[in-house]
């Protein structure tokens, strides 16, 4: 009986010996069970963000009964920059203890200095990323002349938009340095936030430009005159004293004309109330001029402004210009022929094509004109080939290169004396449109 026992406690012992793994497994899957429990807790703890700013003293280095009280600071709590552009905590916020000062000591030393980053253009670096940008829903006007607005709040970012002083947008988040806006057609950009006030700015009116008042013409004045007088070659007659006014009609040299006034700008006011220019008449009756055998047409050799070699004066005759005063325009230019070609030349002892013009215009008009072909072309009115009256200038240019190398003077008739240099003298022609790139009037 005592030998059927001991073997059954065996028995059990055995059969005790067997369970022993599968409790150790039981415990070991407890515990993993636990620790992921406890893992998947953790997350729901407040995690640190880079914006708070912790203080911690190492443990070793103070007495174990000093107790420290937490200090949580946030980037907004911060003190303003300074001129080196750090920023500082205030003194408000240093941890505080129950005992011993020099544990403010130990604080201050275990103090961080956050320190913002400039651009080399002086535009501060956002310390916040995008995400940690606090919402806002403010109106804000541009308080600077001009500010750009870019696609991330950076320098060097890209422009995508440029706000003036006075325009207002909707200040949609607030970073450390930099906002980021909405503007009128809802899209955003970044702004440095010092460019912005929420002061109220009106929009600058412009200044309107001043209208530029015209320079009055000194007003014209008429004095009695009487007398009976002559056209002296083709005479315009005008509605008023001046070459702006309407041009009722023309002259014809020697057509007499009656003169009752003078004005104080140089004209005579006629019986008919019209006018002519006084220098353009004579109270004696023109002389008829002897008949010249015209030459051909002119020539392209008359130049005086495509490079012509000089040109040594023929022997000539010597020539004596008509009166200015008692003769008509036609005689006064046709005196001149026979007078020698030369280059420069602006006397009766030779002329060149422009000289020959401006002599003419100088002692017959009392007009000035420059010695330069392509000068003159520019200056005057521009009148038509069919409209042409005595007086008139033609230009032409032979060498085709778009600049007047030539003039000559009209005279009536389709008649034109110029000085020629393939002629080596001034000569009569008649008047042809080669070449010929514009007609000028000046009186």
């Amino acid at each position: 009986m005592k030998k059927k026992l001991s073997d059954f406690k065996r028995s059990d012992s055995i059969k005790a010996n067997r369970l022993s793994p599968i409790a150790l497994f039981l415990r070991i899957s407890a515990i993993i069970m636990t620790a992921s429990v406890v893992m998947s807790l953790v997350p729901l703890f407040r995690v640190g963000h880079r914006g708070d700013v912790v203080f911690q003293v190492p443990v070793p280095t103070v007495n174990d009964r000093t107790k420290f009280s937490a200090v949580d600071l946030s980037l907004d709590e911060l003190s303003s920059r300074s001129e080196n552009n750090d920023v500082y905590l205030n003194s408000s916020f240093i941890a505080s203890t129950e005992t011993d000062s020099s544990v403010n000591r130990l604080v201050e030393k275990n103090t961080f200095l956050i320190t913002g980053s400039v651009s080399g253009s002086g535009i501060p670096e956002e310390l916040l990323a995008l995400s940690e940008f606090v919402l806002d829903n403010s109106l804000m006007y541009v308080s600077v002349s001009e500010v750009n607005v870019r696609n991330f709040p950076s320098a060097d970012a890209e422009v995508v938009a440029t706000l003036s002083y006075s325009d207002h947008v909707n200040q949609v988040g607030i970073g450390s340095d930099w906002s980021r806006i909405q503007m009128d057609d809802l899209s955003e950009g970044y702004v440095v936030s010092s460019f912005l006030t929420s002061e109220f700015i009106a929009t600058p009116t412009p200044t309107p430009s001043p209208t530029p008042t015209p320079t009055p013409k000194p007003a014209v004045t008429e004095s009695a005159y009487s007398g009976k007088y002559y056209a002296v070659g083709t005479v315009n007659v005008r509605s008023g004293p001046g070459t702006e006014y309407q041009l009722i009609k023309s002259l014809s040299s020697g057509d007499a004309i009656e003169v009752v006034a003078k004005t104080s700008n140089g004209w005579y006011r006629t019986v008919k109330d019209t006018y002519v220019l006084a220098s353009l008449v004579s109270s004696q009756a023109p002389v008829s001029a002897p008949q010249v055998t015209p030459t051909t047409a002119p020539d392209s050799g008359g130049s005086d402004d495509v490079s012509p070699q000089p040109t040594t004066a023929p022997a000539a005759p010597a020539v004596t210009p008509a009166d200015p005063s008692t003769s008509d325009l036609a005689t006064y230019a046709k005196s001149f022929i026979g007078v020698p070609y030369v280059y420069t030349g602006m006397s009766v002892s030779g002329f060149d094509c422009s000289g020959y013009v401006s002599y003419v215009y100088a002692n017959y008009y009392n007009y000035s004109l420059p010695h330069q072909s392509a000068r003159i072309s520019a200056l005057g009115s521009p009148v038509s080939s069919d409209s042409m009256v005595a007086g008139d200038v033609i230009c032409y240019d032979y060498s085709g290169d778009g600049v007047v190398d030539h003039v000559g003077l009209y005279i009536g008739d389709g008649m034109l004396v110029h000085a020629s240099s393939s002629n080596k003298k001034v000569v009569l022609t008649n008047f042809s449109m080669n070449a010929v790139t514009t007609i000028r009037r000046f009186v």
